[in-house]
């Protein structure tokens, strides 16, 4: 059980890393710094990848505790419910801390994705109204005839 409680605190961690990886995402997406925004993108894989690394550790350290203790594949909460009392507590804390971090991250990346969405709606719809104006048919002024509307301040 100590080796299951050393692995969900790490997984803990990599999980509040993740999170700190997104909100910085979306905080660049926010202030419109797009330069950034790949390395950004990297660095959340990475850390997601971690997270994945440590799940797959965690399923098989489960597998092994549970038909140690005669229990079928067991989900994590059906081996915490049957830890020793000594763990018991230590084991539910930190199952707890793990759901609520995967459901701020799910949010986070809903969220991140709907911005990332709107601002690459919005850039393609500049882009295009700025491609419009070049092709547009030049009046005795030397300006396009139709004015065209410019949205690089309504990408987010």
């Amino acid at each position: 059980m100590e080796a299951l409680v050393g692995l969900l605190t790490r997984e803990r961690l990599l999980m509040e890393l993740l999170v700190f990886k997104l909100i910085s995402m979306r905080q660049l997406l926010l202030t419109g710094e797009t330069r950034f925004l790949p390395w950004a993108a990297e660095e959340v894989e990475r850390a997601t990848q971690a997270v994945r690394d440590a799940e797959l550790e965690r399923a098989v350290l489960v597998a092994g505790l549970g038909s140690e203790r005669g229990l079928a594949e067991p989900t994590l909460g059906e081996l915490v419910a049957d830890a020793p009392d000594l763990w018991r507590g230590l084991l539910e804390q930190t199952h707890t801390e793990l759901r609520a971090h995967a459901l701020e991250v799910q949010d986070l990346l809903q969220s991140t994705r709907r911005m990332a969405e709107v601002g690459a709606r919005s850039i393609a719809e500049a882009m295009g109204e700025v491609r419009e104006e070049a092709l547009a048919t030049y009046g005795p002024t030397g300006r396009a005839d139709r004015p065209t509307s410019h949205r690089f301040e309504q990408v987010l």
